[in-house]
């Protein structure tokens, strides 16, 4: 028995009882949510509760231990060897994430033979949620519209050009709204891009299976709005439009708006370096940004160990706030069954009655098992395996010690949510030192997302697969698939609507059509439930492996 394994028991006291009360609140939850399900919508509020208290406490802990952490180690500079060993192992594990993902989905291949009626109904869908994750990006559309009416016998010519702000990669969208019957010549538009103002070309249409499709965007001749969208090449910076309106009917007009496009490796990266710091620390409290958060107390804590006597005042009321909340997360844990019984009870129950929950799990139930399988793998044999090599600690029991941890992450599906969880099991029950638990864990919850990278992987191959011989899934596309899920989960920090537009750029990445991403939305909030937990479960192996690294104190 190793010996880290000694302070986890003498403190355990009652958390084994509170362990198994959330089990037993999980599962009376979900069978009430499938006996009852509009019932167990009504503990929604409830559960928001018990959310928003661990919310609440997250940034002053998050800010105050990592402090506390650096003051403890008295120099900043002893934080560079275990910060290289985090770092190291965050992109190990992730690597080995979707290495894992890629494997499960090519051996059970779930998306094949599936029903072609139902990919296109749900691309439909998909087209929605899409629309959502472009304007999560911060970036504001830019809308330009002809609003001349003109009558039967008059064709309207226009021809308008847009400067766009800066040269990203952007999604011009197009609307034809034609009005009145007996058109006899449809309403047309020819969408041309430049780069530097002066030589325009037309953009090229693709179809619905991504395949080229003209450069003229024409409307029908019955009456009703015609929209298509298409993504415009990175360097443009102008936009024209060549518009002839419709010959018969009432009157026929055009509106176009750009917004951001799917988003890249490169975007994201760009954000993650970003993220790193901050304008506004407030701002950054209030969105619940821990990445410049971190960066701030780590620069911060280390000032304050430079100063010796004049910052003793200070050191000592960031450890008291620190113990004061530790304190604080161990009242509010005494509720915690209470408080996961309404958070999976409102959330099971709102997708019985708006999904047929049990029915979608039956028609999804080879993706499902597919992605449970994977993160199993992982959770189960990768991460107890790397545990043990590292620590010799026993990887089961260590899971057991941070049970408590996972089953809040499973019920929050939310790493940030359950971190003041994470680390009060750490550290009370596993036996993991403060200096490890101050430092591993918030930037774990941060950049730390084997799940979330192993999930992507395995649903970017099976919406491949689900096109049937429309995409050839070649080996090398399964790598740019492997590369771009695992530089997405690590550099997603600070997006807003995170899982959903990193799924878009590893779609975009070999380019699958990203509207097929309504395939694996009814089912994603199920799924983001144990891919939380296996990011949780992967934080904690960390802060355990990490811990080692420390230098004994003096």
């Amino acid at each position: 028995m190793s010996t880290a394994d000694v302070p986890a028991k003498e403190k355990n006291g009652g958390h084994g009882n509170l362990t198994f009360y959330i089990i037993v609140s999980i599962v009376a939850a979900i069978v009430m949510a499938l006996v009852l399900p509009r019932w167990a919508m009504l503990f929604d509020i409830g559960g928001q509760v018990f959310l928003r208290l661990l919310q609440m406490v997250v940034v002053p802990l998050v800010m105050a231990s990592v402090m506390s952490g650096i003051l403890g180690l008295g120099d900043v500079r002893k934080l560079g060897k275990p910060g290289l060993h985090a770092v190291l192992y965050y992109f190990s594990t992730t690597v080995l994430a979707v290495a894992t993902g890629l494997l499960v989905v090519n051996v059970l291949s779930p998306g094949k033979n599936m029903d072609p009626t139902f990919v296109e109904e749900h691309q439909k869908e998909g087209a929605k949620e899409v629309s959502k994750a472009h304007k999560s990006m911060d970036h504001a559309g830019d809308t330009f519209q002809w609003g001349k009416r003109e009558s039967v016998a008059t064709t309207l010519s226009a021809t308008s050009e847009l400067e766009l702000s800066s040269s990203q990669r952007n999604l011009l969208s197009i609307t034809l709204e034609c009005i009145g019957s007996n058109i006899t010549t449809p309403a047309k538009v020819v969408a041309k891009w430049s780069s530097d103002g002066e030589k325009f070309e037309a953009v090229q249409w693709l179809d619905k299976d991504g395949k080229p499709d003209g450069k003229e965007f024409a409307a029908g001749k019955e009456p009703d709005v015609y929209t298509r969208k298409v993504e415009l090449p990175a360097e443009s910076t102008h936009i024209r439009l060549d518009f002839s309106a419709q010959q018969g009917g009432v009157y026929s007009q055009v509106s176009a708006e750009i917004t951001p496009g799917s988003p890249t490796i490169a975007d994201v990266l760009k954000n993650l370096i970003l993220m790193l710091f901050t304008g506004n620390l407030l701002e950054s409290m209030v969105s619940i940004n821990l990445l410049p958060l971190i960066v701030f107390s780590i620069v911060f804590a280390g000032m304050l160990t430079t100063m010796g006597e004049r910052s003793q005042t200070i050191a000592n009321f960031i450890l008291a706030i620190n113990d004061a909340l530790m304190s604080f997360i161990l009242l509010l844990m005494k509720f915690a069954p209470i408080g996961i019984f309404c958070l999976v009870a409102a959330r099971f129950g709102k997708a019985q009655v708006e999904g047929k929950f049990l029915e979608l799990i039956r028609i999804q139930s080879m993706y499902i098992g597919t992605v449970i399988g994977g993160l199993a793998i992982h959770a189960l044999i990768t991460i107890p395996v790397i545990l043990w090599v590292f620590t010799k600690r026993n990887p089961y029991v260590f899971m057991m010690q941070m049970s408590q941890a996972i089953l809040t992450a499973f019920s929050t599906a939310s790493s940030t949510a359950t971190l003041p969880v994470t680390m009060e099991c750490a550290e009370s029950q596993a036996g993991i030192s403060k200096r490890s638990t101050e430092f591993v864990l918030p930037l774990g919850a941060t950049i730390n997302m084997d799940g979330t990278a192993l999930y992507e992987a395995a649903a970017a191959i099976f919406i491949a697969q689900s096109l049937g011989s429309a995409f050839e899934l070649t080996l090398a596309k399964q790598v740019v698939i492997a590369v771009s899920a695992t530089l997405a989960a690590i550099g997603a920090a600070g997006i807003p609507e995170a899982g959903l537009v990193t799924m878009l750029i590893v779609l975009n990445a070999v380019g699958l059509p990203i509207e097929l991403i309504g395939l694996i939305i009814p089912v994603d909030w199920l799924l983001d439930r144990f891919r939380t937990a296996v990011n949780n479960f992967g934080d904690a192996a960390g802060a355990a492996i990490v811990d080692r690294s420390f230098e004994s104190p003096d």
